[in-house]
């Protein structure tokens, strides 16, 4: 368990890093790294560009080793995206 917790930690410090990559992630509630809330900002050159995308993303005990769960709290119409639950629907 203590592996993965550092994991998740060093993956959080990356994306809290500043860059051009639009994408945030931060805990919903202190000490519980499982629980994340990420934003991502639309691309320049897309109907997206200016909007900011909220995500709920829950990471399951099996992380790295099972994908974690994400699903979009702000409203998106795309192929990929459940408009009714805003949950990620990728087939492999």
């Amino acid at each position: 368990m203590a592996g993965a917790n550092g994991r998740l930690v060093k993956e959080l410090k990356e994306v809290s890093k500043k860059d051009t990559s639009g994408v945030r992630a931060a805990p919903v509630s202190e000490g519980n790294l499982r629980h994340l809330l990420a934003t991502v900002e639309g691309p320049s050159g897309t109907v997206y560009e200016g909007g900011i995308f909220e995500i709920n993303v829950e990471i399951g005990k099996q992380y790295p080793f099972e994908p974690p769960k994400m699903k979009f709290l702000t409203k998106i119409w795309h192929p990929n995206i459940s408009s009714q639950t805003g949950a990620i629907c990728l087939v492999g």
